[in-house]
């Protein structure tokens, strides 16, 4: 049998075969690919800026620029820590995202150009991360992808704000003590069935587990603190982002559902309006004291720097 000269391509195959690794073709998933598929199913759908803030130590914002340590490191860019500004976090995320998408764990979609893209977990990904949950597509018409995620001056998405709350709060915002978050999908699978004509009860945006003590006080318009309530660990505390003016009817039934089954309610507010409404939904509809020192009620600007 004839013999392939050792022609220089020859060598050059030769030198490709003993370099191959012998894991060569497999998929490596590491972790904190689960944590990105994990955050994106938990939250329905995010937004890479906010993916950004999951994966940076103490869950911090970016920056406008780099700082000096960063710009100083000489290591090779894979090996350095997770980016502080925002350019150089938004291509270290985009490269996450689409070996996520090629790999089919998730779904990326950027609808407007002016904004960072969106992602979801596919149901490959829920699969991957132990997760029986039914897959939940991007909204197919246009007006209703405009009315849940686009966020700007006009618009407000509820699935983002909700998303940076989640991740103020796991930064220690408010003064939160440490906790663990349960998302809307896992909330969703506690309540009862959705039946026709049936009445479930209000679902929360967030739940929080306390692990471990916290308290915050109750003031008066000048300053005087009240009241100081007392949180202890293995209470849950629901997480309302309120970003619409709700009927007086409709609080009426929100606030004492919460109550019932939680041992504290906070309110995010966006707007000062809907801040006004809540508190006058505490003092009209909740009956004790007990009921309403349970009940705070945040404006969310003072907590996120662009809500």
């Amino acid at each position: 049998m004839a013999v392939e000269p050792a022609t220089p391509q020859r060598k050059k195959r030769q030198r490709v075969q003993q370099k191959r690794r012998s894991d060569a073709g497999s998929v490596q998933f590491r972790g904190r690919d689960a944590t990105i598929i994990r955050f994106a199913a938990e939250q329905t759908f995010a937004r890479s800026d906010s993916l950004g803030e999951e994966l940076a130590p103490g869950h911090t914002p970016a920056t406008a620029s780099p700082p000096a340590s960063q710009l100083a490191d000489p290591t090779a860019p894979t090996k350095r820590p997770w980016p502080a500004d925002s350019r150089h976090r938004q291509n270290a995320v985009a490269k996450l995202l689409k070996k996520l998408s090629d790999r089919g764990y998730l779904e990326v979609i950027q609808p407007w150009d002016d904004q960072p893209p969106w992602f979801r977990a596919t149901a490959f990904g829920l699969r991957a991360v132990g997760l029986d949950w039914p897959e939940i597509f991007f909204p197919e018409k246009y007006e209703d992808l405009e009315a849940r995620l686009r966020h700007d001056d006009q618009f407000k998405s509820h699935n983002h704000l909700i998303n940076q709350t989640r991740l103020m709060l796991a930064r220690g915002g408010a003064g939160v003590p440490a906790h663990t978050w349960k998302g809307e999908r896992a909330i969703e699978l506690a309540l009862p069935p959705r039946q026709k004509d049936v009445r479930r009860p209000h679902k929360a945006d967030g739940i929080l587990y306390l692990k471990e003590a916290g308290a915050w006080s109750i003031t008066a318009k000048d300053g005087t603190i009240l009241e100081t309530v007392e949180m202890k660990p293995g209470q849950l505390l629901s997480i309302e982002v309120e970003c619409t003016l709700k009927s007086d009817h409709r609080l009426s039934e929100i606030l004492p559902d919460l109550l019932a089954y939680h041992d504290y309610v906070w309110y995010f507010c966006l707007t000062a309006t809907i801040k006004q409404a809540v508190a006058d939904a505490r003092r009209e509809v909740l009956t004790t004291h007990d009921q309403r020192r349970r009940l705070r009620i945040l404006l969310l600007e003072d907590y996120l720097p662009c809500p």
